[in-house]
């Protein structure tokens, strides 16, 4: 396996008192978690018709800057709503310069999105904010033009349940610490008030459970502020966001945001009128998917207009019936036609918002997009978009896949010497097995071998019970199958027993392997699919994510292993 390090020191002041922290970057080659991505990150030839640009070339971004430079965007207005909408939250003078670099005709954005989590969600966020950053300070150095990193809050949505969480780590399992709101319904995350009490209260319970140290009182302040100043979750995720990547000259912008759909207006009308073309382009690229192995990633329905319409706080799905050519809300009586739709466009524009499919496509509408950053699902989604690009008269921009990584505390770094293991086994399969071959090697070994040797022996005598039943019992068979079930049973059972003692005896050294397993590779699951960043801040420092954003990570298509 290939492994480079590079050695980092970053510091930061408390109490008047520096105190210094060495990060080492480790680089990994592990594959993804799903097989789409896993061959895009190695550029296999099959699914290169699906994508316009390799993310890797070297003159990717070149190609991709003389295209936007034919193209013409609504920059002034643009950056005129970012101002307004990043200054809501106390974006700071590199914001601001950010978003007055957009007015230059030259400037071009590197762009990711996400879904406003509590406490900003899963770290894979807060990588994917990173890789934006990274990615836009390169090529600005590179290309010699403007590169403005942007985050897309998609404040649309409307699945409360995929946001209203953070997990939690509790005696070796992973415990769902759920923000209940029983009135969320379907409307937009934007549009949903929380009780700020409540949501005090919820935030200090995962704080406190993450121990206290000499940042935890000043980390609690910040959130109760947070949680005082905002009262949606977009903009509490927002205002977390801009505190945690300040002086990196990121820009949020929130796609349900009023006053930005009405730039919109147009590019969703068109969208409107092109919706079978939209439609069909996709499902054509799922279908060649299917025939080269790969399952389609986006499930849409096959009279999907992808426009959302919003009314009496419910956000509906518009679909088409072909053959009375209306669009109707299923399971209602509610019909509209094309024209009534776009003329209520022109009107009332924060009355419509878009699905998974049309959002790529309003961002390149309204971006001169250098770059689109995405996880591993986004990445094969996206290869089902690239129709969808065309049949607007766009291009689909550079699909670059995130930079993933590990967060790698010392004390779980020295348990893994310990123990003998090397992270990269650790990161990529876990440590199961090598805790059950340590345990088995150490305790089960000689005993299983007996338990096994007698099982053998009971199974032989009962064969011969068997056999002597077939002539003088012969319509009892299924009473000796019963009786030998139970005596298995039992073997299985004093088995568990003797498995339970032994890890019982090793109980100190399971738990280390279960903790290690537990920090990077949480249940089978990559680590930043799992634990959230606040975790980290509150151990490291409340400028721990503008310190990882100064390390040298390149996006390269390699895990990065992070000791901290």
């Amino acid at each position: 396996m290939e492994i480079n390090a590079i050695l980092m020191e970053t510091s930061t002041h408390m109490n008047d008192s520096e105190r210094t922290y060495f990060m080492n970057v480790v680089e990994l080659t592990l594959p993804t978690i799903n097989k789409f991505s896993s061959a895009y990150l190695a550029q296999k030839e099959s699914i290169l018709p699906f994508f316009t640009y390799n993310p890797f070339s070297v003159d990717t971004y070149t190609k991709r800057n003389d295209l936007l430079k034919n193209r013409s965007f609504r920059r002034r207005e643009l950056a005129a709503h970012l101002l307004e909408f990043n200054q809501r939250y106390d974006a700071d003078a590199l914001t601001l310069h950010s978003i007055e670099k957009l007015t230059d005709s030259q400037s071009v954005v590197v762009i990711s999105g996400q879904q406003a989590g509590l406490l900003t969600g899963p770290i894979y966020t807060i990588s994917k904010i990173i890789s934006t950053i990274k990615l836009a300070q390169e090529q600005e150095l590179k290309l010699g033009i403007p590169v403005v990193p942007i985050f897309w809050i998609a404040g649309e949505d409307h699945d409360f349940q995929e946001i209203n969480h953070v997990n939690l780590p509790k005696n070796n399992e992973i415990v769902k610490h759920v923000f209940q709101m029983k009135e969320a319904g379907k409307k937009m995350v934007s549009e949903l008030q929380y009780d700020k009490e409540k949501l005090h209260a919820w935030f200090l319970e995962i704080v406190n459970s993450y121990g206290e140290s000499p940042f935890t009182k000043e980390l609690k302040q910040e959130l109760s502020q947070a949680i005082e100043d905002s009262s949606t979750f977009v903009d509490i995720f927002a205002r977390l966001i801009a505190k945690l990547f300040k002086g990196t000259g990121l820009v949020l912008v929130n796609a349900s945001d009023p006053s930005l759909r009405k730039l919109e207006t147009p590019y969703l009308q068109q969208l409107l009128m092109k919706h079978s073309q939209i439609r069909g382009g996709m499902l054509q690229a799922q279908k060649e998917l299917e025939e080269q192995g790969f399952a389609p990633m986006l499930e849409i329905d096959s009279e999907s207009m992808n426009i959302f319409f919003h009314q009496e706080g419910e956000r509906e799905l518009l679909c088409w019936d072909e053959a009375k050519q209306i669009a109707y809300i299923k399971d209602s009586n509610r019909q509209y036609t094309v024209e009534y739709l776009t003329k209520l466009m022109e009107e009332q524009p924060e009355n419509f918002s878009n699905n998974v499919v049309t959002r790529p496509l309003m961002q390149e509408f309204l971006f001169p997009t250098l770059a689109f950053i995405g996880g591993p699902g986004e990445i094969s989604y996206w290869a089902e978009l690239g129709r969808c690009f065309r049949s607007v008269d766009l291009e689909m921009p550079p699909v670059v896949p995130r930079i993933s990584l590990t967060l790698l505390e010392r004390h779980i770094d020295r348990t893994l010497v310990e123990l003998g293991e090397d992270i990269s086994d650790a990161v990529e399969h876990g440590l199961e097995e090598k805790r059950k071959a340590w345990l088995y090697k150490e305790e089960l070994e000689s005993i299983e071998a007996t338990l096994t040797s007698y099982h053998e022996q009971y199974a032989k005598v009962h064969d011969q019970f068997r056999d002597l039943g077939n002539h003088t019992l012969p319509h009892h068979q299924k009473t000796f199958e019963k009786n030998w079930n139970l005596i298995d049973k039992q073997f299985t059972y004093i088995h568990r027993l003797i498995e339970r003692s032994a890890y019982e005896k090793h109980e100190n050294m399971m738990n280390k392997y279960e903790r290690v397993e537990l920090a990077v590779l949480p249940k089978g699951m990559p680590q930043e699919r799992v634990w959230n960043i606040y975790y980290f801040v509150n151990k490291y420092g409340l400028d721990f994510v503008q310190r990882l954003c100064g390390l040298p990570l390149e996006h390269n298509g390699k895990h990065k292993i992070i000791k901290l």
